[in-house]
């Protein structure tokens, strides 16, 4: 027999806590992000600790829900949403890695580039910028249980598809000597590949947050 008592509560706590994961998640990268226009590599240090603290909550996140799930014995819909709280610590996990792992490209350039091209730049704040976007849609759903708003959210994700294939194509156009040499290019496409992996992921989390509500799938493309 499920087990109900406690659980609206034990549920409202972890949306609470996501929340602020997820605003953790966006500081990471902002600060990453602008590292890299600047080429400043003392970023890394700060980014290196939110990735530190961002494993904790991880765990202790990932723990609470476990717990739901066996003292509650949640129904099926219950279920959906409880596993897809669960990606979404992973996901997460992941974003605020992948910011750590651009602070460390940044930190690379710091010290083989003294400016990189514009057009580069331009497409990852672009791609940033729309990042940032999907942060607060996937955040709104998770936390606020709200639907996955699909065309909205197919409209950026298709932003960043376009930005990315910009820096793609310039990437393999531009010689490496503008970027500070081989290992430069190299971070720089790390950058680039990092920012739309994340973008990415929460693409496919917002599918999964749909398919917990609705128990169907949804495409976004």
């Amino acid at each position: 027999m499920p087990i109900r008592t406690g659980l609206d509560e034990r549920i409202k706590d972890v949306r609470a806590e996501l929340k602020e994961y997820f605003a953790e998640a966006k500081t990471a990268y902002s600060e990453a992000i602008e590292a890299f226009t600047k080429l400043d590599s003392e970023v890394y240090k700060e980014v290196k600790k939110i990735r530190q603290h961002a494993r904790e909550v991880n765990w202790d996140l990932t723990n609470n829900l476990l717990l739901i799930l066996a003292l509650n014995q949640p129904l099926m819909k219950d279920l959906r949403i409880v596993a897809a709280y669960l990606r979404s610590v992973d996901t997460i996990e992941r974003l605020i890695r992948h910011a750590r792992d651009i602070a460390r490209s940044d930190r690379s350039l710091d010290e083989n580039a003294t400016e990189l091209p514009d057009v580069i730049t331009e497409s990852v704040i672009g791609m940033h910028k729309h990042l940032n976007s999907l942060i607060d849609i996937t955040s709104n759903c998770f936390t606020d249980v709200e639907e996955v708003p699909a065309s909205e959210l197919s409209d950026v994700w298709g932003k960043i598809k376009a930005e990315h294939k910009i820096a793609i194509d310039a990437l393999s156009t531009l010689k490496s000597d503008t970027m500070g040499g081989k290992s430069a290019r190299l971070e720089v496409v790390n950058i680039v590949s990092r920012v739309e992996r994340s973008a990415y992921n929460l693409v496919r989390l917002c599918s999964l947050w749909h398919h917990a509500l609705n128990n169907e799938n949804i495409i976004i493309d």
